[in-house]
């Protein structure tokens, strides 16, 4: 039974590869018409090529931290799978950041891992603040993201020690002033070009997630300085599009009011519209957290014509040089999710019961053995690795919940994605754990040196 799942996870993965492998070759070169497509002056064709291959060699390294080093065959095959998830393989094959920034989360998340597993030292720290500052150049958010990646590393006080704490943190908010700086640098250089990709600032983000869509209907509860410089007819008008907020509303303000001032209007627009509508609020963004958590599932309904998201825009992105293809390769996608997540739940579950049947079966191995049996693996290490993949699963879903009210966008937030599918494969690696486990703490006569 064991083996016939893990054959069912590997041609269900297999089919994806293949879709992936048709795209890629009937799209190679073909420019996605996105609006905020970015102007390289390298042909199309060594944007793709570049962009696949940063992302196999973080996907393999990051991999080889989650535990997948020992067996090159299945490491190299999960890969590939990561690769040909539809969004996932979109990105990679667009003139969009996201490519290169999901590439250097996947670099930093495998150096902090790394970083935990051996210890600190100068070169991996030096690693770990450069892909922290290009993580937060190329992503908008990546400066506050990368942060808090960090901060996990930072957590693990064991493995970064007392005194190396203080020399990492100095370097960390000298990094993030460096990040800072350079983005102000570039925002003012090529403001067209850097419009799409800067972060929102504290005013804008308050009323977009507090108060928008509600905009215009509490008009007449907003400070006499906004209706001053904000007509009731422009303020229903900006109730239709929440990018509205940050493209015409805010600026307007800052205009009038200094950016000091403008953000304070914005952040008592946003306390006032949150305790009146308190039940409402709450509600949107409960269901906004759900739809960013269960991002699969959103996308699945998003297709369906269910909820408000860009899917459907990327998707048209996405299909237009090959419809039919696309078309399954998406429903695809969505279908094999729950299937291989369901087949991993069965291998980790044959796993456990194999290591109960053995733990009972040798009840007379030392309290250690018995100790190391009930947590087969790695102990500490796939303790820290669940620990850390949960932690982003959750920074990604409530940053991208509460940064603003945007329909959803599954461009910015490949990490839930990624995290979703590498659950959806780790029943490889529970597959062939049980019984090398088993064996690694069990002594060869059965316990019976320990009792003499």
């Amino acid at each position: 039974m064991k083996r016939t799942v893990i054959w069912v996870l590997y041609i269900l993965m297999g089919v994806q590869i293949a879709f992936g492998f048709a795209y890629f070759v009937s799209n190679f070169g073909v420019t996605q018409q996105f609006r905020e497509n970015l102007d390289f002056f390298l042909p199309m064709e060594a944007v793709c090529l570049i962009q696949l291959t940063l992302a196999a060699v973080s996907n393999w390294y990051v991999l080889g931290e989650l535990g997948f080093r020992e067996n090159r065959y299945m490491r190299g095959y999960v890969c590939a799978f990561l690769l040909t998830v539809p969004w996932l393989l979109q990105m990679h094959m667009a003139r969009l950041v996201w490519s290169m920034a999901f590439s250097v989360f996947l670099w930093l998340s495998g150096l902090i891992l790394q970083t935990i597993r051996e210890g600190i030292s100068g070169k991996r720290t030096l690693l770990l603040f450069v892909a922290y500052l290009l993580y937060g150049i190329i992503c908008p958010d990546g400066v506050y993201l990368g942060g808090f990646l960090l901060l996990f590393l930072f957590s693990q006080k064991k493995q970064v020690g007392a005194r190396a704490g203080f020399r990492f943190g100095a370097a960390a908010f000298l990094t993030a002033c460096i990040i800072f700086t350079a983005n102000w640098g570039l925002n003012n250089t090529f403001p067209e070009a850097r419009t799409i990709y800067r972060e929102n600032n504290l005013g804008v983000t308050a009323v977009s997630r507090l108060v928008w869509p509600n905009f215009g209907k509490n008009y007449f509860f907003w400070d006499d300085d906004v209706k001053a410089v904000l007509s009731e007819e422009r303020a229903v008008w900006i109730s239709w599009r929440v990018d509205l907020v940050g493209e015409e509303f805010y600026p307007l303000l800052e205009e009038n009011y200094g950016k000091k001032e403008a953000t304070k209007l914005c952040l008592e627009m946003g306390l006032r519209c949150l305790k009146d509508r308190t039940r409402e609020t709450i509600s949107e963004m409960g269901q906004d957290l759900k739809d960013y958590f269960l991002l699969p599932y959103t996308i699945e309904r998003n297709l369906k014509g269910e909820g408000s998201s860009l899917t459907a825009w990327n998707y048209g992105r996405m299909r237009e040089h090959t419809p039919v293809l696309v078309k399954y390769y998406y429903r695809y996608g969505t279908f094999e999710l729950p299937v291989l997540l369901l087949g991993s739940f069965l291998l980790w579950a044959f796993q456990i019961s194999e290591q109960i049947g053995m733990f009972l079966r040798r009840n007379a191995v030392g309290k250690e053995a018995k100790r190391e049996l009930l947590r087969p693996g790695e102990g500490k290490e796939a303790s820290v690795r669940k620990k850390m993949l949960f932690y982003v699963l959750i920074l990604y879903t409530v940053w991208y919940t509460a940064r603003s009210n945007v329909p959803i966008d599954y461009k910015l937030t490949l990490p839930i994605l990624f995290i979703w599918y590498l659950a959806s494969a780790a029943g490889l690696l529970y597959g062939t754990a049980g019984n090398q486990c088993g064996k690694s703490v069990l002594p060869a006569d059965g316990g019976n040196e320990e009792r003499k």
